[in-house]
């Protein structure tokens, strides 16, 4: 007699055989399958750890600022000023124009028009090129260029000459009727002298540019007061002047003395070899008055405090055609976010060995890598030399690095890994 086969025996058998096809099939997945999908996975993890650690190591933020100069000049030796007001340290700024000087919340420099009219200033961002600066001419009472010599009496200009000749004399600042009086001060900063008269009233601070025979002014209210403000001057040896195409002529030198009014920001005095241009940063009263030898030239205007006005005096050759351009009206752009390879960085890695750049790039001790970095104007390459017998694992970061003309260039940098 047979006694049947109890159900739930069977089931224990059924469960207790799938769960060991399932363990031995998990066993085949781990020991065949994994090793196939491993190496890749783990190549991606090590070439992100690479591309991170060059990024950090190789990339930088830096800023930079356009600044655009319209017209049709093309002088080689420009003065270009600009409100300059970013707390930049002068040492960490590039410029492609390659000399400047920051103060007083302006930037000088010299800008070579015949070549470009867009310049750019980088920070932070170290000199890649520099032209040879000119020698400065300027001391407390004399600043000069080729047959350009301005003189000064206490921080205030006194007399110009010209071409040999005298052009300018008996400069005045009157405030309130009163002359401007106090104190003078002179500094030299290579590239531009700085000629300060600090009154009770009113300060006047005047500037002589390298390589150009103009004397650039700013004058600002010395005790937070409105103020009446003239300055006044001689000019020698000139046949005719402009303020505008409708007010133009010759001067009417004679016996007596014979003033005319008007309102202008642009007075050019010339003659058929030279002439002597003033500019002011907006409308105000001139008013020219000529006797036996010379112009008598007035400006008047009020002085708002908290406000800055500016003049410049320019000593050119040729008659009016040769400041038809003038005043220039640079304009400065906004400030850009530049990721950009470090042209520094790049330099300095080629001298750090292998066991270095594994920690800065944070590799693993155990793999091994390779770095190369090409393009227009840099080639570098970091790590181990590829070997042929093995896997190699690559990726590709393509950016920009600034040029030695302030450029931006194409930068390919090629991880591979192993």
């Amino acid at each position: 007699m047979f006694k049947k086969r109890s159900k739930k025996g069977l089931s224990h058998v059924d469960w207790a055989m799938s769960l060991a096809i399932f363990l031995l099939y998990l066993a085949w997945f781990f020991i065949f399958v994994k090793p196939m999908f491993s190496p890749s996975q783990s190549m991606d993890v090590l070439l992100d750890v690479l591309d991170d650690g060059v990024r950090d190591a190789l990339f930088q933020d830096i800023s930079r600022i356009k600044v655009f100069v319209p017209g049709s000049l093309h002088s080689d030796y420009e003065p270009i000023i600009i409100p300059f007001t970013q707390d930049w340290p002068a040492a960490d700024i590039a410029h492609s124009a390659d000399h400047f000087v920051i103060d007083s919340g302006r930037m000088f420099f010299l800008a070579n028009l015949s070549n470009t009219s867009v310049f750019r200033i980088y920070y932070p961002h170290k000199a890649i090129r520099m032209i040879p600066l000119f020698p400065m001419m300027a001391d407390e009472g004399r600043a000069g260029f080729g047959s350009f010599s301005a003189y000064f009496d206490g921080g205030l200009l006194d007399r110009v000459s010209f071409m040999g000749e005298p052009r300018l004399s008996g400069f005045s600042v009157e405030v309130d009727e009163t002359d401007i009086g106090g104190e003078g001060d002179f500094g030299n900063s290579t590239l531009l002298a700085k000629y300060v008269r600090a009154g009770d009233n009113v300060n006047m601070t005047s500037y002589f540019i390298s390589e150009n025979s103009r004397i650039y002014s700013y004058i600002s209210s010395a005790d937070f007061r409105n103020h009446s403000v003239a300055v006044e001057f001689s000019a020698y040896n000139y046949t005719y002047f402009y303020f505008s195409p409708m007010s133009r002529g010759e001067v009417d030198y004679g016996i007596g003395p014979s003033c005319r009014y008007y309102e202008s920001d642009f007075l050019d005095l010339y003659g058929p070899d030279s002439g002597l241009l003033v500019t002011f940063g907006r409308n105000i009263s001139f008013r020219l008055c000529a006797n036996e030898t010379n112009v008598l030239v007035r400006l008047e205007f009020d002085l708002t405090a908290g406000d800055e006005d500016s003049m410049v005096i320019m000593l050119h050759s040729g008659g009016l055609g040769e400041v038809g351009g003038y005043p220039l009206n640079p304009v400065v752009g906004v400030t850009e976010t530049l990721r950009t390879v470090s042209a520094k960085q790049v330099s300095l890695m080629r001298n750090r060995d292998y066991s270095y750049l594994k920690q800065v790039f944070r590799f693993p001790g155990d793999r091994d890598f390779n770095v190369a970095v090409s393009g227009d104007v840099v080639s570098a390459s970091y790590g181990a030399p590829q070997p042929e017998a093995e896997d190699i694992y690559a990726r590709k970061i393509e950016g920009v690095i600034i040029d030695d003309f302030y450029e931006p260039r194409r930068a390919l940098i090629t991880l591979t890994v192993w």
